[in-house]
């Protein structure tokens, strides 16, 4: 990967930061910190220009994280020693899945103390840089300052056994990605969205009911779900982060009304399911569709979003995260 100023400037400043406090930046931090310098300097097109960058297919906003990926943390020497750390954990949990005989296997921040022995600092790293990997992790839960978390191991793990580097974890998934390509069906991936005409059946009909949207009181839950009501029915990508968006602030409100103080710099989505669906919904339909949106539909969009334009879901699979949204939204303000 050959890298302009620009380009390595806005890698490392977002590797910098997280080193520093654990968690990545945004945006506009990113862009703040180099415009006196650099007045050109505008972050999310330096990241739009970076190939196989999340930006490039999605439209983040400054306030949203900035998008990095292990290809691009990859080129600075700094950050070897983090990579390594993660290395060992994919190994690790690979292990541990062909071991285990049973389903459900999990890996937890406690046992990879206790049998990799690596640095407080480690472990606070590895969580967040797990999240940059494809098909090897699963569910999760972490605490906060990310000294404790776990995962589940995903079935797909068995398909990066024996790596003895992340140069052979990024080949086994340039592989993995060529292959889904290949297979997949063309009316599914970025470059049929972009080229050519999607048909009536594959847009993505759905909508959440007006009478619903007319119920939420909240101005900014309100602008989402009418901006996603009005996306055109196959651009799938939008569709997809307006569902996401109006989840997240859904469920933030309601943290606000029935739970504990929450600012919007500690809203993470994991954190918010969880109380969500341990304490905040009473409705069994309710709470099972968040356990859908944490286990299956948010796991679909972080695929699509973080890794590669091939895993784009087609519309079908949006139809039910729609209604879904739907029936929450209703508990939330009732028509």
């Amino acid at each position: 990967m050959e890298l302009n100023e620009y380009q390595l400037l806005y890698i490392q400043t977002v590797y910098d930061y997280f080193q520093e406090n654990f968690q990545w930046p945004t945006f506009r931090q990113v862009q703040k910190k180099h415009l006196s310098t650099y007045r050109d300097f505008r972050a999310l097109d330096v990241a739009k220009s970076i190939e196989d960058n999340p930006a490039r297919h999605f439209p983040y906003g400054l306030e949203a994280s900035a998008t990095i990926t292990l290809k691009e943390i990859h080129q600075l020497p700094q950050a070897q020693q983090d990579l390594n750390d993660l290395l060992k954990v994919i190994q690790y949990s690979v292990e541990k899945y062909i071991a285990e005989d049973k389903d459900g296997v999990r890996v937890t921040s406690e046992e990879i103390s206790q049998n990799l022995h690596p640095s407080e600092t480690a472990i606070r790293k590895i969580f967040p840089l797990s999240g940059l990997t494809m098909g090897i992790f699963g569910s999760s839960s972490n605490s906060l300052d990310y000294r404790t978390w776990h995962f589940e191991v995903l079935d797909s793990a068995v398909d990066y056994q024996d790596l003895k580097s992340i140069d052979d974890y990024l080949v086994r998934r340039e592989e993995m990605v060529k292959s889904y390509q290949a297979n997949r069906s063309a009316h599914s991936t970025m470059a049929a969205i972009a080229m050519n005409p999607v048909p009536p059946t594959a847009a993505v009909q759905q909508r959440i009911s007006q009478e619903v949207v007319d119920a939420i009181t909240d101005p900014k839950i309100k602008q989402i779900c009418a901006e996603l009501n009005n996306t055109p029915g196959e651009n799938v990508l939008f569709i997809a982060q307006g569902i996401g968006e109006a989840l997240k602030w859904t469920l933030w409100y309601r943290a606000q009304q029935v739970g504990p103080s929450m600012t919007v710099s500690t809203m993470k989505m994991s954190r918010l399911l969880d109380d969500a669906i341990n304490s905040y919904y009473s409705g069994n339909a309710t709470v099972k569709f968040l356990k859908d949106f944490k286990y299956g539909f948010l796991k679909t969009g972080y695929d699509m979003v973080r890794h590669d334009p091939a895993y784009i879901p087609n519309s079908n699979a949006l139809g039910p995260a729609i209604d879904a949204l739907e029936h929450i939204l209703k508990e939330t303000f009732p028509v």
